[in-house]
């Protein structure tokens, strides 16, 4: 029983905005119903061609990265509660309109419009986080924060296909409800944290979080660590996007007219696994540097990914993905936290605009490499430059780890000279 107080711990006494949020977050991402069976309803119910579900899917893709980029803004200029309480509901009205059209013009154009409103507010919860944590509180907000969005997705799809065969309109009702639902929490017990002036020059001690004057692209430069860091991050989604892309054709490979199935199992020990062992995890890491914790995942991706090209049993491939999953929440935990350490009190928003752009462009890049390594060699190859990849992103991060070492002892021993 003490042990799971120790596990827990880390997770009491937070602020309580931070619990508001993973309520929240698990409504709203269960309540994420239209996305996972857009191309289905684009391609069947409305009856637009593939070729054009693809480029109106990509572009739905597009238009929130770009919603999220403005909105990064407009969160560090207006305020964190205020965009996502118009933009989020701004969206969630267009579903509602969709419940009841019958237009396919109409209906696809309305989507578009609602994805690009809802990227507005998409780095509002990372912000918020951000801006009221810091050192090990911070990594339990995140840690919640990732908890409560693979809850509700490991509810939602279910949901959504028995509202899909059955009662198509709710599928879009219930995203609108759910989306209202969590904007309403937030409303009513969450308050303003947007910094003030006086916060932003609260401390004279030069910190990777300290303000900044100018525009995101000066702030980048100024922070070369942080540029860096997003290229590792781009390798590190390479490979994670081959649990996907390249794990279902091995499976598929190795298991033939199974394989369908067995994938499906394996993506349920993932989902189940990032549901209930995160808060053990995250407390066993708590005191160990994000970035550390980001090279040991991918470390656990090496041996996790890398395996695959000697297996062929089912329960080898199940250890497999005990493995890898257990990476993708120490890097998912501690990614934010990275971001968080090292963005600018004046940039928070913006800064946590970019890390789904990079996630994105990994998830982009990687189906496509392998699948051209896939077409000159042959899919068991591939878990060997998964593997290798891996172990240049794990190194990398290393690295980055070490140097930044060097630099925060430098400023303190700067900072206290200073103060004497």
């Amino acid at each position: 029983m003490e042990k799971i107080e120790n596990y827990i711990k880390p997770y009491k006494g937070l602020p309580r905005s931070i619990y508001v949020i993973f309520f929240a977050s698990i409504v709203n991402s269960m309540g994420n119903l239209v996305g996972p069976f857009l191309t289905l309803f684009l391609t069947y119910k409305i009856g637009i061609s593939v070729s054009l579900v693809g480029f109106i899917v990509a572009a739905n893709s597009a238009l929130g990265m770009i919603g999220a980029m403005i909105g990064g803004k407009l969160i560090d200029t207006i305020g964190r509660k205020k965009i996502l309480i118009i933009f989020r509901t701004a969206s969630a009205i267009g579903y509602i309109i969709c419940a009841f059209v019958k237009m396919p013009f109409v209906i696809t154009s309305l989507l578009m419009v609602s994805s690009f409103l809802g990227g507005f507010s998409q780095p509002v919860y990372s912000t918020i986080i951000t801006d009221i944590t810091e050192g090990e509180a911070r990594k339990a907000g995140f840690s919640l924060q990732y908890m409560a969005i693979n809850i509700g997705f490991s509810v939602g799809p279910l949901l959504a296909g028995f509202l899909y065969e059955n009662y198509l309109m709710w599928l879009f009702l219930g995203d609108a409800i759910t989306t209202l639902i969590s904007v309403y929490l937030v409303f009513i017990f969450v308050p303003e944290t947007l910094p003030t002036k006086s916060e932003f020059n609260k401390t004279k001690e030069k910190t990777f979080e300290s303000a900044e004057s100018g525009s995101l692209l000066s702030a980048l430069i100024k922070r070369p660590v942080l540029l860096i860091f997003s290229l590792i991050m781009v390798l590190y989604f390479i490979v994670f996007s081959q649990f996907n892309f390249g794990l279902s054709l091995q499976v598929g490979d190795t298991f033939n007219k199974n394989g369908a199935k067995i994938f499906g199992v394996l993506m349920t020990v993932n989902a189940v696994l990032c549901s209930t062992i995160t808060v053990f995890i995250t407390s066993a890491v708590r005191n160990i540097k994000a970035s550390l914790s980001i090279a040991l995942g991918g470390l656990l991706y090496v041996f996790g990914f890398g395996m695959i090209f000697f297996i062929d049993e089912l329960y080898m491939f199940i250890i497999s993905t005990i493995i890898w999953t257990i990476g993708e929440i120490l890097v998912s935990t501690n990614t934010n936290v990275y971001i968080a350490e090292h963005t600018p009190i004046t940039h928070r928003g913006r800064f946590n605009s970019i890390f789904p752009i990079i996630r994105r462009l990994g998830f982009m890049l990687g189906p496509i490499m392998a699948g051209g390594y896939i077409k000159h060699s042959s899919i068991r190859n591939l878990w060997l430059l998964i593997g290798s990849l891996s172990l240049v992103a794990s190194v990398m991060m290393y690295v980055l780890y070490t140097k930044d070492k060097v630099y925060l002892e430098k400023q303190q021993y700067e900072n206290s000279s200073s103060q004497n």
